[in-house]
């Protein structure tokens, strides 16, 4: 099984011979041994279409097809013994080395910053919640708009998963007020309920960016105050319900959110 794992986070691709719907993504994982390990279709985060997986040495246990929300085929024809919950591994360290089992320590720090509505908001808000955190600002013109097309769909998919929440964080808070973001919000149909567009301290903001989230990617400097640096970054990151970082994605890429709101699915359905 923990083969099977380390396939799905390290060798996960897209695509297919072939030919899909402009709204169904494939993905592939295998083995270490280059065998097969599952092929499986999503449709707007959900299983849609033919779902397969295969053993270690090559046979077939799971064969089905989801139409609508059924199931038609079968799942685990071969028996497991025993049968183990997937869980989703946590990460610690600004290079991602995924943690398997035990919980780590690192969560993300306390905050306290301001929404889009002017009301305050920080890591208390979160408590008991799956969160989904990036790092964007209204005046970018390249990375922060395909992100938020893309986190767009994150947020439809909320409707009909109240345990999670949307929060972008602005990197020039300085320019980003609370008026502003409301403003921003409005032209992007960012629903204030389920995405919080927060501002505030740049210190805050870019300590969390660094030493919380590893969403810097080493570029910013400890000792170097926030308004003489700039922070750019596509990542996507998947907080549990007791602050623990458990998923990164690149939010341009619409597989990348695909699978963001299946591992958002096993959170909130398994709450570890």
């Amino acid at each position: 099984m923990r083969a099977l794992i380390v396939a799905i986070i390290g060798l996960t691709c897209v695509g297919g011979s072939e030919s899909l719907p402009s709204n169904t993504r494939e993905t592939r994982t295998w083995y270490p041994n280059g065998q097969l390990a599952e092929r499986r279709h999503f449709r707007d985060g959900r299983e849609e279409g033919l779902q397969q997986a295969w053993t270690e040495d090559g046979v077939l246990y799971m064969n089905y097809e989801m139409k609508s929300g059924r199931r038609y085929g079968f799942a685990n024809a071969r028996p497991c013994s025993p049968v183990k919950k997937v869980k989703l591994p946590y990460y610690d360290s600004p290079d991602f080395t995924p943690r398997w089992g035990a919980p780590v320590n690192h969560r993300i720090e306390a905050f306290d910053l301001v929404a889009q509505t002017g009301t305050r908001f920080s890591d208390v808000d979160l408590n008991g919640r799956v969160h989904i955190a990036s790092f964007i600002y209204t005046r970018c013109s390249g990375v922060c708009p395909m992100m938020v097309q893309q986190l767009s769909k994150v947020q439809d998919a909320l409707d009909t998963r109240p345990g999670a929440t949307l929060v972008s964080f602005s990197v020039t808070p300085q320019n980003d007020t609370p008026e502003l973001l409301a403003k921003f919000g409005e032209m992007k149909g960012i629903d204030p309920a389920r995405w919080k567009l927060l501002t505030g301290s740049a210190e805050q903001i870019y300590n969390l960016a660094r030493t919380s989230y590893f969403a810097d990617d080493g570029r910013l400097n400890g000792t170097q105050p926030a308004a003489e640096q700039f922070l750019h970054t596509e990542k996507l990151l998947l907080v549990d319900q007791t602050g623990r970082l458990r998923g990164v994605y690149n939010g341009t890429l619409s597989h990348e959110i695909d699978k963001l709101i299946a591992d958002l699915d096993t959170l909130i359905s398994k709450g570890d």
